[in-house]
């Protein structure tokens, strides 16, 4: 599936979410292919200034290494689907923030890497709460639209329970 054929119906579950989500290419230098509101808000930049660019963009020289090396390693790693990360970012208006971001790849049904879905949270104290509600109300959006589109989704409740950002892995079918 080409990145120019994201179904509309997961758009629509992208724009109805008050999470902060993208979605990246698996090609190339795995740029962003699409961003909602709620990215937007919380990074600054709008969505010509983030889709077309992997998200490194918002990393500097404050970024960590071991932060960086954990995502990359992530993403090159054939046997792991999901990651948490935090990572130390940088807002458009140059704010440091520190994102606590869950990846999550996107396969077909022969395995194939298709896209890296994103959900990003700004850690600030107190913030869990809502984190959370905000992440089941996606989830289950996002599960209803798997579920319309023949996509195949597995839970993972382990992970909901202990993480504000944790997507369920979805496979996405060829069509």
């Amino acid at each position: 599936m080409a990145a120019t054929q994201i179904p509309d119906i997961l758009r629509t579950q992208f724009a109805r979410s008050q999470i902060a989500l993208s979605l990246a290419t698996a090609a190339d230098d795995m740029p962003l292919c699409l961003v909602n509101d709620a990215f937007t808000r919380l990074t600054g930049y709008d969505r010509h200034q983030a889709e077309g660019r992997n998200c490194r963009f918002m990393q500097d020289a404050d970024t960590p290494l071991d932060q960086i090396a954990a995502m990359s390693e992530f993403l090159h790693d054939k046997d792991r689907n999901d990651g948490r990360f935090p990572v130390l970012n940088r807002t458009r208006d140059g704010r440091a923030f520190l994102n606590l971001v869950f990846l999550s790849k996107l396969r077909d049904l022969a395995g194939d890497l298709q896209f890296v879905l994103a959900s990003q949270f700004e850690m600030r104290t107190g913030s869990q709460s809502g984190n959370d509600r905000q992440l089941t109300r996606s989830v289950n959006d996002v599960r209803l639209a798997a579920d319309q589109l023949g996509l195949i989704m597995s839970d993972s409740t382990e992970l909901i329970a202990r993480s504000i950002s944790t997507l369920a892995k979805i496979t996405v079918r060829d069509e």
